[in-house]
């Protein structure tokens, strides 16, 4: 009876022990748990944090965005004001520079039978020509004889003549113009070139030369 006893007892102290043993890995656990749970709740904390930091940068983005974007509209108006009225001062100065001559014109039409008409129209050619001038408008006058030039020059004829050389200038249809020596209005020009007959006999000439030649080097 007394080993009986001895051996109850002893798996009761065995009992004991493992469910002490049991209950401090439970306790171990649920405090591993809770350290995780803290420590997920401050992740979770710190990443609130995060977001409410990127969205206060993002609104101050957007805020930046919109007076940026306001500014720029302001500016394109502003330059767009700007260019009108660039544009108009340019018109009226064109226009100012202009009336004298026309008020002239039009005071001297009225007296077209008058002997003196003719010089009242060249008294008004005159300040037309000073009104170009002064808004550094240039004259392309071509002259006979002169070598045809690309750039200023556009041929509207070509003519045969031995009168000047070929590819110069044989006539005038009408004068040209540079504005600060960029040409707004090429001249427009008769370009001279060689008569056919000339042309061929000289083609003939040149055939002939080549047969002799080779017939003198047999």
């Amino acid at each position: 009876m007394e080993d009986e006893k001895k051996l109850v007892e002893r798996n009761c102290q065995d009992n004991k022990m493992n469910n002490e043993e049991s209950n401090n890995e439970v306790t171990k656990n649920v405090d591993s748990l809770d350290e995780n749970i803290e420590s997920l709740q401050r992740e979770i904390q710190e990443l609130k944090e995060k977001i409410e930091k990127i969205e206060d940068e993002r609104e101050k983005y957007k805020n930046s965005l919109y007076r940026l974007t306001a500014k720029f509209e302001h500016y394109k108006e502003m330059v767009e004001k700007e260019k009108r009225n660039i544009q108009f001062n340019t018109k009226k100065n064109i226009v100012e520079s202009f009336l004298i001559p026309f008020e002239k014109l039009k005071i001297s039409m009225q007296y077209k039978d008058d002997p003196e008409f003719i010089k009242a129209i060249e008294m008004i050619y005159k300040d037309i020509i000073n009104v170009f001038k002064n808004l550094n408008l240039e004259f392309i006058t071509p002259q006979r004889g002169e070598q045809f030039d690309p750039f200023e020059h556009e041929v509207v004829e070509k003519y045969e003549t031995n009168e000047v050389n070929e590819y110069c200038i044989y006539g005038v249809q009408s004068i040209g113009y540079k504005l600060e020596g960029e040409v707004i209005k090429p001249a427009r020009v008769i370009v001279a070139i060689k008569p056919k007959d000339i042309t061929e006999k000289e083609g003939k000439s040149q055939n002939l030369e080549e047969e002799e030649d080779k017939e003198g080097d047999q």
